[in-house]
């Protein structure tokens, strides 16, 4: 939680000239004000440089300074320094002058003359000591005799808990003493104190970066947001903010840790340049070069971890990525050359063990010492900037591979596959048109008739059809290029393209041979999906969705998720492609309670390339199938507002689409009549997988605004869906039909016929509840007929929904929704402690304001 609150409007108008920056109450200084006062304990708090830990001490000591009153404690601050650790009774002398005199052996004299000149005879001692393991040995000593003898409380902070004096460890072992370990803020967390510092959300996809670049430290992430203003990279739109482009370490960060860097002696300072620049570099090299008490001080001052790759093996990295963005900036040129030749990181190769972010940072290092490593390293390093998504690191090693000499042995296959490199890293960083070039090149090259392997010629097409779907938006000539590249290929890689041109077909919106593959190989029988179906894998989700098949569409999404997450290093966008075709399966199907709004794997994980943005599609559905008609407006409103910044995926459409059906429920007529122009002059790109989708959200839309062409366009997707089975737009255009002749009072024998046919067509719930409600409806039993329209209203559809409603007061509520659950009115009475007359009265307005004109209709509406 965070102390004070955002602004009221909450929409930024104009950067602060100065970011006043919140202060964080978090759960580890509750516990230890539960600690030290209430069990009148001693606590050390624990954690690395930036996490807060002396404002968490001095808030600890202020609240439970302010809760014994009464007893009028004395607080008395102490703050070690390196420089003061050599002085006896340093820290304490700094605190209350020269009062110990020459007397340095007997603590009882001492702490007689510390308490006279600090007038605490007969007060309640309450230490504050600061980066305790900076104490000299005697004031350490003597602080823990206060402790121990004079029964005073300590709130000591300290980076390194085992480098404290044995005095104050022994305190710990003793029991008088409770370690609590500060952690990093959360993803929520962060985006709270982001919130509550520039008094409006920063969108969910800045979040993420954010979080990611600074790993939640609360003082990192204080000065990149402060840069991030300065510099601009932090935008502003109507309701939140927006970063744009790379969260780097700030200059105020650099100053601190140049200070700190130039404080530590040379062999510690070598230990941490030599980590920075080729981290994470494994132990065993680390240690082989630097005295092993050098590395373990390193680490307990907070420049060096040691962390565990995947196979298990121990490397080093700099204690946080930005402090090492800030140690590697530090080290002169010079210095830098010195201490590559030292470390001899070109030949941190595989058989050594180096995981692969090792081998890209040493070639870097390479480069900027001026030597030129061959260019399959070169290569190797790209591809793995690429992966952990260091585009700018993928863009100069890419480019010094295509810049080296005839000698460099760089052949056609490599050539061809650097300029794929180079394309997406510009694509991610300065630009789609950057990178297309490149992609151009590379196709020149494929097509040219010089010898190309045939995994290159895949690359060339892949990178190059991708810019002509997303970028350019004609998923015709995508699938074209695909069908072109399979006369440069041998028979085996045919059906790697063959399988790259469904996919194509499917980000366009063609389901038919996606559906014929589905069941041509079996998928939906298979134990796992194999890691090779991945490609398609949101297409044939989609593919069975539209269909109706919505049941087989959400297990084949399940299990196809499973893979995503196990090889996602090896296909970083299929964990959100298929999440995002999941969620819109489910509100297909009418799953609102269980709807996916968030990727179920680790945010952090550098290889998952995802935009969060999507996840406000999330939350404004389920708000929708919730009839929350101002959450979703906000949601959707959020999500515009992103993508008229950027929208290099392609979403734009979806998400004003959804906001115009938002808003004219909501009854914002005007504004919904504008993002129905915005969402149909938007180009679908990467949305084409979703467009039949986005235009029933249109009619849908322009039936609720009154407007005919919403109907007539409905009647269109009917056509089109009975034709090429998309039964799940028939469904929603003959709900549509349905509700419009309810609002309109005309007779809904005919669409509700044809409305309970479509539904007869369609897996899950919602169907199964039209389905019912048909039922229900020519049953004539009200009872039936009211429980029918709760469970369609539960999943996402009310047939009175997009009826104009006067609000309610607080009463008129509280009354509908007993009403609603079967209560008559004398029994509404008897449980409000009210008159049946005045409900009745109540009733009367519910009923007027909302046009309902049967009790059962309450149901759908609370």
């Amino acid at each position: 939680m965070v102390d004070g609150t955002a602004s009221s409007d909450r929409r930024p108008t104009t950067a602060p000239a100065r970011l006043s920056w919140p202060v964080m109450t978090r759960h580890e200084e509750d516990r230890a004000v539960a600690v030290v006062g209430e069990h009148r304990w001693s606590v050390a708090l624990v954690g690395t440089a930036g996490l807060g830990k002396t404002t968490v001490a001095a808030r600890v000591t202020d609240r439970v300074a302010a809760q014994e009153r009464d007893a009028d404690p004395l607080v008395v601050p102490i703050t070690a320094v390196a420089s003061g650790s050599s002085m006896p009774f340093g820290a304490v002398s700094d605190r209350f002058g020269d009062v110990l005199g020459d007397d340095l052996t007997e603590p009882v004299p001492a702490e007689a003359r510390l308490r006279d000149a600090a007038e605490a005879e007969g007060r309640d001692l309450l230490l504050r000591v600061d980066d305790a393991d900076l104490l000299d040995t005697l004031s350490a000593r003597y602080v823990a005799w206060l402790v121990r003898d004079q029964h005073a409380r300590l709130v000591l902070t300290c980076r390194d808990f085992t480098a404290l004096a044995e005095p104050l460890r022994a305190l710990w072992q003793d029991d008088l003493l409770e370690r609590i370990d500060l952690e990093p803020l959360d993803l929520a967390e962060t985006s709270s104190l982001v919130e509550s510092a520039l008094g409006a959300p920063l969108e969910p996809a800045s979040v993420e970066q954010v979080h990611r670049a600074t790993q939640g430290n609360p003082l990192y992430l204080r000065e990149v947001v402060r840069a991030g203003l300065s510099s601009g990279a932090l935008e502003h739109t109507a309701l939140s903010w927006y970063w744009r482009g790379r969260v780097t370490a700030s200059l105020s960060l650099a100053d601190m840790y140049s200070t700190e860097l130039g404080a530590l002696p040379g062999d510690l300072r070598d230990v941490v340049e030599i980590v920075a620049l080729a981290e994470p570099i494994p132990l065993s090299r680390l240690i082989a070069l630097a005295d092993g008490r050098d590395l373990d001080r390193t680490v307990g001052l907070g420049f060096v971890r040691i962390d565990s790759t995947d196979t298990g093996s121990p490397v080093a990295r700099s204690s946080h990525p930005l402090v090492g963005e800030v140690v590697r900036a530090l080290v002169p040129v010079a210095r830098r050359t010195a201490l590559f030749a030292r470390a001899n990181a070109f030949r941190t190769d595989r058989p050594e063990g180096a995981p692969p972010a090792a081998r890209l940072r040493s070639t870097l290092w390479a480069l900027e010492c001026g030597i030129v490593p061959p260019v399959d390293q070169l290569l190797d390093a790209a591809r793995v900037a690429g992966g952990l998504q260091e585009h700018e690191s993928a863009i100069t090693l890419t480019t010094a591979a295509l810049s080296a000499g005839p000698d460099a042995g760089l052949t056609p296959t490599d050539r061809v596959r650097t300029h794929c490199l180079r394309s997406l890293a510009h694509g991610y960083s300065s630009g789609r048109e950057a990178g297309r070039l490149d992609a151009e090149a590379a196709w020149g090259l494929v097509t040219s008739g010089v010898a190309v392997d045939d995994v290159a010629v895949v690359e060339a097409c892949e990178t190059l059809a991708n810019l002509r779907q997303f970028h350019d938006d004609d998923a015709a000539a995508a699938v074209a290029l695909t069908e072109v590249a399979m006369q440069f290929v041998g028979p085996e890689t045919v059906e790697q393209l063959r399988v790259l041109r469904l996919s194509h077909l499917g980000w366009g919106g063609d389901f038919a041979e996606v559906r014929e593959e589905i069941e041509r190989i079996g998928v939906l029988h298979a134990p796992t999906i194999p890691r090779s179906f991945l490609p398609i894998a949101a297409c044939a989700v989609a593919a069975l969705g539209t269909g109706g098949r919505l049941d087989d569409a959400l297990r084949l999404a399940q299990a196809s998720l499973a893979t995503a997450a196990v090889h996602l290093e090896d296909s970083p966008w299929s964990v959100g492609e298929i999440v995002s075709v999941m969620h819109q399966v489910q509100v297909w199907r009418g799953d609102i309670a269980e709807m996916v709004t968030q990727v179920p794997v680790s945010r952090s994980d550098p290889f998952l390339k995802y935009d969060f943005t999507l996840e406000l599609f999330g939350i404004g559905n389920q708000a929708l199938g919730q009839r929350r008609w101002s959450d979703a407006v906000t949601a959707f409103t959020a999500a515009c507002e992103r993508y008229a910044v950027d929208d290099p995926g392609g979403f734009a459409a979806y998400a004003w689409s959804r906001l115009a059906m938002s808003q004219a429920y909501a009854g914002m007529s005007d504004a919904a009549a504008e993002s129905v122009e915005r969402a149909r002059t938007t180009p679908l790109r990467a949305m084409r997988i979703l467009g039949a989708q986005i235009e029933m959200t249109i009619a849908w839309s322009e039936a609720l605004l009154g407007n005919p062409a919403g109907l007539y366009r409905a009647d269109e997707l009917i056509a089109r869906g009975t034709a090429s089975g998309a039964w799940t737009h028939v469904l929603y255009g003959q709900a549509l039909h349905y509700v419009m002749d309810i609002a309109a009072g005309r007779d809904t024998t005919a669409s509700l016929d044809r409305l309970q046919d479509a539904a007869g067509r369609v897996d899950g719930p919602l169907a199964n509840a039209i389905t019912q409600y048909a039922d229900a409806l020519r049953s004539g039993d009200r009872g039936w007929i009211a429980s029918a329209q709760a469970d369609l209203a539960a999943c996402g559809m009310a047939v009175t929904a997009g009826r104009r409603t006067q609000p309610l007061t607080k009463r008129e509520y509280e009354v509908a929704q007993l009403a609603a659950q079967g209560f008559s009115n004398r029994r509404i009475a008897e449980h409000l402690g009210l008159s049946v007359r005045t409900i009745d009265a109540h009733m009367s307005r519910v009923f007027s304001k909302w046009d309902l004109r049967a009790r059962s209709e309450l149901a759908e509406m609370v």
